[in-house]
């Protein structure tokens, strides 16, 4: 199967918190992959594609939680959805980029 993602995808699992558009409850889940254009969560809230989210991504690796200001899910079933990042600050998309790349060497499979 040819992967035609714009952005690698990472196994790493990081608490995360999220709210939907218009709603202030906080929920939490945690992701199972990452990457510099979204990510993928376990969560038992569920949401609907095409809902705006907004995300607070713990990765302790950084010292600093990772803001995702606006996403939209992109899909969702059996407990999971997806996001896809829209708007994130330079600070921390910086703080993504340095965690994939963290990362990224421990994830990737051994030849």
């Amino acid at each position: 199967m040819i992967e035609c993602r714009e952005h690698p995808r990472i196994p790493l699992e990081l608490q995360v918190f999220f709210s939907t558009a218009g709603h202030t409850e906080i929920r939490e889940g945690t992701t199972f992959d990452i990457s510099a254009g979204g990510c993928a969560v376990t969560s038992s809230t569920p949401v609907n594609p095409g809902a705006g989210v907004r995300l607070l991504i713990r990765a302790t690796d950084l010292g600093s939680p990772i803001t995702v200001h606006a996403a939209s899910v992109r899909w969702a079933r059996y407990g999971e959805f997806g996001v896809e990042f829209l708007n994130l600050t330079d600070l921390d998309r910086s703080r993504l980029s340095r965690l994939l790349h963290v990362v990224a060497p421990r994830s990737s499979p051994r030849n």
